[in-house]
């Protein structure tokens, strides 16, 4: 991958404000899907993971799936 298709990833995934948000709670300690969803409680499963998913692919958070 390009540097240039990196950086897209990147500023993609920072452009949501959710993202950001998901982000900043990451920050300091890991948490589990469970606890995200737990955290924006207007926002589906399914809606967590997949901004999780775009995070990851800008190597922004590391997944650990158990």
């Amino acid at each position: 991958m390009s540097i240039s298709e990196q950086y897209d990833r990147t500023f993609k995934a920072l452009a949501s404000p959710i993202r950001r948000q998901v982000l900043d709670q990451l920050r300091d300690q890991p948490l589990t899907t469970g606890m995200l969803c737990a955290l924006f409680p207007d926002l589906d499963r399914c809606t967590v993971m997949q901004h999780l998913k775009v995070l990851e692919e800008a190597d922004l958070v590391i997944a650990v799936r158990k």
